[in-house]
């Protein structure tokens, strides 16, 4: 069992040793710690901060571990670590802040990324600056309470950077938790700390400052990025926001990250440049408990559509949980996936400009008749919503994963072995699929954007599916190269010498934790 999947045994057998620390290695603690985290509310987010949690619990069984957020997330958390069994609900304590969206504009049910537009996410991160108070008053209470011997610690997400100045207030220790990857997070941070970015001209080429190496595109830039100052107000809203987070980074103790040392060195190195304090590597933390249901009867139809068909056959896609295509590029890969003929599985989503979580209209969306040709055929299968992605990509037929580049999607796929057709929609999801294929091999892009611009042709995604799919030489060598990483990752956690267990033990003796 590698250390992705042992998250879920830690969860359900808290007493029985297990390959991420064997039972004499726990590392228990004689003072009694309280350790605070707090997620940014998005899915991929808070999936990480839970599996960070449970890591925590089994190097910390003697500590209080408490997750915060706003009424619904904490809502939705506590259902789903009652629903994820085990202990997790018996270790993890919440604690909900007060907050009204309709104060910031937002809807009513606006307290997580998912539950708004992808164009309102500024209007959420802005808004979690206002639980700066109730952040400080809850943590005052905590350190008034330390005085029998509770020590408190916070650990935050990059987007709530502003944890840092509450922290040093209350003389709490802080970190940063980091769900993800190392270079995508590097080549953010400096971007974002040199607004606005002027691509050369002529080749529409960016070098980035602190890390002169790296060349980027303009294609693979934000619209913010790109947005020059607004006259008379010094940057604009995002560009402030970031302006503001960037600077407390410096402030923090140390930084966890969703990612292994020989995964990523070169990401690992540009942020130790940047940042000046210990970042250590503690993933690939993947909870597989996490992952939603569709219903049984859903569920029976994946897993026999699967069964169904051959080994490295199926071409799964997923644009992740917020993020989807635009229309004509929906019908562009449709009809690519009825000319190469391969099966698929697709978790279909309205596209960009609609409510992606609204109903999908396979009528309206896609070329008539799409799904009724394939599910006679058996050739594919169109999931609406959620997708049991774990399930799916650990399966023996699925051959590859057309992906938005979503670090938890990568982190999901390159842990069972399977190549990556990339499709990177938003932020540093194009830097994720740039160090997938040039330092890896193991990705290779099939399109940039989602943008009206962004250029999409049938001919081009079915030539890139059958060359990752096919019986090609670059194929053959995109296997070989994901089962190289595949075992990157589970020797990460291996007993004795393992990465990230190292980079974990660096942490706790940097946190005074241990």
């Amino acid at each position: 069992m590698t250390g992705y999947l042992v998250l879920q045994s830690i969860t359900n057998q808290p007493n029985k040793p297990s390959k991420l620390l064997p039972a004499s290695a726990t590392m228990a603690t004689a003072t009694a710690k309280h350790l605070v985290l707090f997620p940014f509310p998005g899915q991929g987010h808070l999936s990480a901060f839970m599996s960070l949690a449970s890591l925590l619990h089994r190097v910390l069984p003697d500590a209080a571990i408490t997750l915060v957020s706003t009424p619904r997330n904490v809502a939705a958390l506590r259902s789903a670590a009652t629903a994820a069994g085990g202990t997790m609900s018996s270790f993890l304590s919440f604690h909900a802040l007060p907050f009204t969206p309709a104060d910031h504009g937002l809807p009513p049910d606006g307290e997580s990324s998912d539950a708004v537009q992808p164009s309102r996410v500024l209007d959420l991160l802005e808004a979690f600056e206002s639980l700066q108070p109730a952040f400080d008053d809850y943590l005052s209470s905590l350190v008034a309470a330390g005085s029998s011997g509770r020590d408190v610690y916070v650990v935050s997400d990059a987007f709530t950077a502003w944890t840092v100045t509450v922290a040093r207030r209350r003389r709490c220790a802080h970190a940063f938790f980091v769900s993800c990857g190392a270079f995508g997070s590097a080549v953010v941070h400096s971007l974002w700390s040199h607004l606005p970015i002027r691509p050369d001209p002529a080749t529409g080429r960016v070098r980035l400052p602190e890390h002169p190496e790296v060349v980027i595109h303009r294609s693979q830039l934000s619209k913010n990025a790109l947005r020059p100052a607004a006259a008379g107000e010094g940057r604009d809203r995002a560009a402030a926001f970031y302006g503001r987070q960037i600077p407390l980074g410096f402030d923090t103790g140390a930084v966890l990250i969703n990612t292994v040392e020989d995964f990523e060195p070169t990401g690992l190195a540009m942020l130790r440049r940047t940042l000046r304090v210990p970042v250590c590597p503690v993933g690939p933390l993947v909870h597989a408990a996490s992952q939603p249901r569709i219903s049984p009867e859903a569920d029976d139809a994946v897993v026999s559509f699967l069964d169904a068909h051959p080994p490295s056959s199926v071409l799964y896609i997923s644009f992740g949980s917020q993020s989807s295509i635009r229309a004509e590029h929906m019908a562009e890969l449709a009809a690519a996936l009825e000319s190469t003929g391969r099966p698929f599985v697709w978790a279909v989503k309205p596209p960009d400009g609609h409510d992606v979580k609204g109903e999908f209209r396979a009528e309206r969306w896609l070329p008539e008749g799409f799904e009724e040709r394939a599910r006679a055929g058996d050739r594919g299968l169109l999931l609406r919503g959620w997708a049991p992605q774990v399930w799916i990509l650990a399966h023996a037929s699925t051959g590859a994963f057309l992906s938005h580049c979503g670090w938890n999607s990568v982190l999901e796929s390159v842990t069972h072995g399977v190549p990556i057709v990339g499709w990177p929609l938003a932020g540093e999801q194009f830097y994720n699929a740039k160090m997938l294929d040039e330092e890896w091999g193991v990705c290779v892009e099939v399109a940039r954007g989602n943008l009206e611009g962004t250029v999409v042709s049938r001919e081009a995604v079915a030539d890139v599916v059958e060359t990752v799919m096919g019986q090609t030489a670059k194929a053959t060598e995109m296997r070989q190269r994901a089962r190289e990483v595949r075992e990157v990752m589970e020797e990460a956690w291996k007993d004795g010498d393992g990465s990230s267990r190292k980079a974990l033990e660096e942490f706790l003796r940097t946190m005074d934790l241990r």
